[in-house]
C-alpha cells in the first residue's frame, strides 16, 4: 500500500524536532510522500520548507497565507510565493475561516480573492481551508475560478456542500475527522465522493485518527484514516489507496520518488 499525506505541518514545533523518527514512521505505514504547507506572512518560512523539501526525497511544498493571518499579509510573501510557483505544487492552504474570525471577515476574503487570482496566474492549483463559510467560498470561486487540481483540505462539510466543490472540479480532501462516529455529516460524505476525486491526509500534528486521540498526529497516522475510509464506502483499502495515490499525482502534479531519510 502507497500512501499520500496530502496536507502535513512537519516543521511545526511539535513535529520538526523528531522529524527523522516522524518520517521513518511514515514509510514503515507506507507513506512514501507528505505535502508540506508553508504559510505565510514571513517569506523566510517560504525558504525554509523549499530548503528541506529540496534535501528530503519525497516531500513537496504548497505555500500561501492562511485565512488566520489574513490581517496579516504582506505582498512581499505572495510575492515569494508567486516566484518561488515552479517549486510549489499548489498555492495554499487559502480560505475563509468563520469560526475563529482571527482575521476580519472582509479582510479574509479580500486576501482569498487576491490569492486565487495570483495562483491562476501561476499556474497553480489552490488548496482551501474552509471552516463555517462555504457560502462565501463558492461565491468567491464563481468570481475568481481556481485552475482544476484544486483541493478542499480537510474537509468538514456534509455530502451536499462537497458536491458543490465537485461541481467545480475540485478534489476533496479527509483527515483523522472521518475517523470519528459523532462526525457523521462528514462520514457522510466521505462515502459520496467519488473514487477518482478522494485525497487523504493528516493535517498534521492535529486531528489524530480516533486509534491515536490525544497522542501528537503524524503522517504514519493517514493509514488509519484511509483504511476508515475505505471501510465507510465497502471498498478494499489497497484499491482506495491505489486510487487516492494516483489522485495525488493528478491534484498536485507530484514529482519525486519514495521518502529516503538519512541518519
Amino acid at each position: 500500500m502507497r500512501l499520500h499525506d496530502t496536507h502535513a505541518h512537519l516543521l511545526f514545533p511539535a513535529l520538526e524536532g523528531q522529524l527523522l523518527a516522524v518520517l521513518g514512521r511514515a514509510r514503515a505505514a507506507g507513506v512514501l510522500r507528505v505535502t508540506v504547507p508553508a504559510l505565510g506572512p514571513d517569506p523566510a518560512e517560504l525558504a525554509r520548507t523549499l530548503a528541506f523539501a529540496a534535501a528530503t526525497p519525497g516531500i513537496t511544498v504548497i505555500a500561501g497565507i492562511h485565512p488566520h493571518q489574513a490581517a496579516q499579509a504582506t505582498p512581499e510573501f505572495l510575492d515569494a510565493v508567486g516566484a518561488a510557483a515552479p517549486s510549489l505544487v499548489a498555492w495554499g492552504e487559502i480560505g475563509l475561516d468563520y469560526h475563529y474570525d482571527f482575521s476580519p471577515r472582509d479582510t479574509q476574503r479580500a486576501v482569498f480573492a487576491d490569492q486565487l487570482d495570483r495562483a491562476r496566474a501561476a499556474g497553480l492549483p489552490v488548496v482551501l481551508h474552509v471552516r463555517e463559510a462555504h457560502d462565501d467560498t463558492l461565491a468567491l470561486l464563481r468570481e475568481h475560478p481556481a485552475l482544476p487540481g484544486s483541493v478542499v483540505h480537510c474537509f468538514t462539510g456534509d455530502a451536499a456542500t462537497a458536491s458543490r466543490y465537485l461541481d467545480l472540479d475540485f478534489f476533496v480532501s479527509f483527515s483523522g475527522i472521518v475517523t470519528f462516529p459523532k462526525a457523521v455529516e462528514v462520514r457522510e460524505a466521505a462515502r459520496l465522493v467519488p473514487t477518482d476525486r478522494l485525497l487523504v491526509e493528516t493535517d498534521a500534528p492535529y486531528l489524530a485518527p480516533r486509534a491515536h486521540r490525544g497522542r501528537t498526529c503524524e503522517p504514519a497516522h493517514v493509514r488509519d484514516t484511509l483504511v476508515e475510509l475505505a471501510a465507510l464506502r465497502g471498498a478494499a483499502p489497497e484499491a482506495l489507496a491505489a486510487a487516492a495515490w494516483d489522485n495525488a499525482h493528478r491534484a498536485l502534479a507530484l514529482r519525486g520518488g519514495a521518502l529516503d531519510f538519512k541518519e
